[in-house]
């Protein structure tokens, strides 16, 4: 089934794109903003998720943001007025995934949800796909409230690359890929060292706006990061997967294929695990099933192949496709909200709104 995406087209220097950002999904930002809390407040028993206590937290970040990128600041400084809103509430939909800290009882949660899961990211480089073709790609899992938001931004910046960015209303972005062939996709992990800092967003957007991989790589690494985040990255015939906390980082290298889900892989960020954050064995499953598809598959995968990936059930519903329980509602239920296989270097990628297993996917390109 072929389910529409909605794409909007943003030109200019950074402040005219929030602000058409603002102006084009006005409706849509106001409507995520009214019932994100309420996702907050359904997985959270304990800390506070009231509107105004979460916006508080969020101002922590905005200075590191300023500091960081005066462009993204600019950018959603216009989206803030496009959309008729405050900078602050603006500020707050761009930390949806560091708020995701909260649940974690050492970072202030009282109480983590049980059946709590989340994303697959893969990459394959050219040593490990047909005919020497490389991929990147992750299905994106969120409770599915997230879902009926999901939008396309295709931006042509006044300075810098031409970018094909995944976003949320009000959101700066959450993967994407540029014209000078870079790609990136994330895994979320809590780390015990979450603090004040640059959001996700924000580093998927400065990363995708450089001119070279090795930049886009400096973006992840040296930024003063807010929280954990596992970042897959690859372009000019590199590719790096980052593992980081808000104060440290370790590299791993695709051996032709690598797959990464919600636990650290290397000894060094595994001191920063989160107690309480993986309730389950889910992203161990899912790192397992992915990374043998892959590597039994090393030198001959296919743009297929990878979709056939994306609708893996092994451990359902904790799985690649990831699916809610029957007795979840929508501010509960992990669900793939969206899949996406990149191939950076043709400037394309491919992507399905919601589970990969019922739905098509479509071809979108750079501006």
């Amino acid at each position: 089934m072929a389910r529409s995406l909605r794409v909007v087209d943003l030109e200019g220097a950074p402040y005219a794109l929030g602000l058409r950002h603002g102006r084009v999904l006005k409706d849509a930002v106001h409507a995520f903003l009214d019932g994100i809390v309420n996702v907050h407040r359904n997985n959270n028993a304990y800390a506070q998720t009231e509107r105004e206590s979460l916006i508080a937290l969020c101002r922590r970040h905005q200075g590191f943001l300023q500091s960081f990128s005066p462009e993204l600041y600019a950018e959603m400084t216009g989206i803030a007025d496009g959309a008729g809103l405050s900078f602050e509430e603006v500020l707050y939909l761009n930390a949806f995934l560091e708020l995701e800290d909260l649940r974690a009882p050492s970072l202030g949660g009282g109480l983590l949800y049980a059946p709590r899961r989340g994303c697959t990211s893969f990459s394959v480089t050219a040593e490990g796909g047909a005919q020497g073709r490389a991929f990147l790609g992750q299905t994106y899992d969120m409770e599915k409230y997230y879902e009926q938001f999901i939008c396309l931004l295709r931006l042509r910046p006044e300075k810098g690359p031409a970018q094909l960015v995944v976003g949320l209303p009000g959101v700066l972005g959450l993967a994407g890929l540029n014209s000078v062939g870079t790609g990136l996709v994330i895994n979320k992990v809590v780390a015990s060292d979450a603090a004040p800092g640059v959001l996700y967003p924000f580093i998927v957007r400065k990363a995708l706006a450089a001119e070279r991989i090795g930049d886009s790589l400096g973006a992840v690494l040296f930024s003063p990061r807010a929280s954990g985040m596992i970042y897959q990255l690859a372009g000019g015939g590199a590719a790096f997967c980052a593992e980081t906390s808000a104060s440290h980082y370790e590299l791993l290298e695709p051996d032709g294929v690598l797959a990464h889900t919600n636990h650290w892989l290397t000894p060094g960020m595994r001191r920063f695990e989160t107690p309480g954050w993986l309730s389950h064995g889910g992203s161990m499953v899912r790192k397992q099933v992915a990374e043998r598809f892959l590597r039994s598959r090393r030198g001959a995968l296919t743009l297929d192949m990878l979709k056939e990936l994306t609708r893996d059930h092994t451990n359902y519903p904790r799985c690649i496709c990831a699916h809610g329980f029957p007795e979840e509602d929508e501010t509960r239920a992990f669900h793939t909200v969206f899949a996406l296989i990149m191939e950076p270097a043709a400037g394309r990628f491919e992507f399905c709104l919601g589970n990969p297993c019922e739905n098509a996917y479509n071809a979108y390109e750079l501006p």
